[in-house]
């Protein structure tokens, strides 16, 4: 995914929203932006799941970015209730 020039933005972009007020504009903006490329890659009905029981990893990973950023933790709330998740 880093090799592809506008998924790199979003990860910079995601990185750089860390010290943002959780209320910024940006922060929504950005969800906006995640969420139309996640539907560009899978499609509305091919969404992965996020919570397979496979591995907890994911949901931990999430968990601390979230704890250790309010603007992150937004964002991935955001994501979620526009994805449908």
């Amino acid at each position: 995914m880093l090799a592809t020039p506008a998924l790199r933005q979003l990860f910079l972009a995601y990185d750089q929203a860390r010290d943002l007020d959780a209320d910024n504009s940006r922060v929504d903006a950005l969800a906006d932006r995640i969420v139309e490329a996640t539907l560009e890659r899978y499609g509305h009905g091919r969404l992965p799941k996020l919570d397979d029981g496979i591995s907890e990893n994911p949901a931990l990973i999430q968990g601390t970015a979230n704890a250790s950023s309010p603007a992150w933790r937004r964002l991935d709330s955001l994501i979620r209730a526009r994805l449908g998740r």
